[in-house]
């Protein structure tokens, strides 16, 4: 479990130097948070650890320890607790933070390196659709070159988004918009659902194909969210 004390000088030094103890890899160099970390305490690389076909992705489930303890599904949950998350991205990153750490240009150097993979885990696990789409690199699948496949293979379901597109193109006022705005936040929490459900029962192939959805459901909403009177939508895929 990751422990890190109040900010102070003295204990921030103390953190700092947990967190460079026997490091393992992630994106090719050497990180850890926490002293069961150290040599000795079997973590594998990679993904191979939770059974998973990538040994070049970070382990971001391994960075929040805390929030995350059992892992990816799954044998952990998909499903992560954001305010819970937060709380701990908060304190590891106000541990190692460039501008709070003392010490040589070497120290600081790899202070603002694992500050910056800590962001890029928080992004990742605290998005459902990121937290996905790693999740699915992870077991060697990808989600943006199969997305047309999969929607040709789907007729209906492309039909679906074009009709929706059309409708919010026809639309002659805000109010109109919020109603199929409303609509599509509706799809995106039952894609959510769907993939959570997915991950949990270890179905790959449904999470991958929900994963798609999700994603063009949020590029929906997010054209919605340029919607001028008269102007085509721009889907951003």
């Amino acid at each position: 479990m990751v422990r890190v004390e109040k900010d102070n000088s003295v204990t921030r030094e103390k953190n700092m130097n947990r967190l460079f103890i026997k490091l393992p890899e992630i994106r090719g160099m050497k990180w850890a948070i926490g002293v069961q970390w150290a040599r000795g305490s079997g973590l594998q690389k990679g993904g191979r650890k939770y059974g998973m076909k990538s040994d070049s992705l970070p382990r971001y489930y391994e960075i929040f320890q805390d929030v995350l303890p059992q892992g990816p599904p799954p044998k952990g949950e998909f499903k992560v607790d954001s305010n819970r998350l937060r709380r701990e991205f908060l304190k590891m990153q106000s541990a190692v933070h460039p501008d709070k750490v003392q010490g040589d240009e070497e120290k600081k150097q790899r202070a603002e390196e694992l500050s910056s993979e800590l962001n890029k885990a928080y992004s990742v696990l605290r998005s459902p659709l990121l937290r996905a789409v790693y999740l699915l690199e992870c077991h060697g699948m990808t989600v943006g070159e199969d997305a047309g496949r999969t929607m040709q293979q789907d007729p209906a379901l492309l039909m679906e988004v074009y009709e929706i597109l059309e409708a919010a193109e026809e639309c002659e006022s805000d109010e109109e918009v919020e109603v199929i705005a409303k609509d599509i936040n509706s799809r995106i929490s039952q894609s959510e659902k769907n993939i959570e459900q997915a991950f949990n029962s270890d179905d790959l192939m449904r999470a991958q194909k929900e994963t798609i959805l999700l994603r063009y459901w949020i590029n929906v909403s997010n054209a919605l969210k340029e919607w001028e009177p008269g102007k085509p939508l721009r889907m951003v895929h």
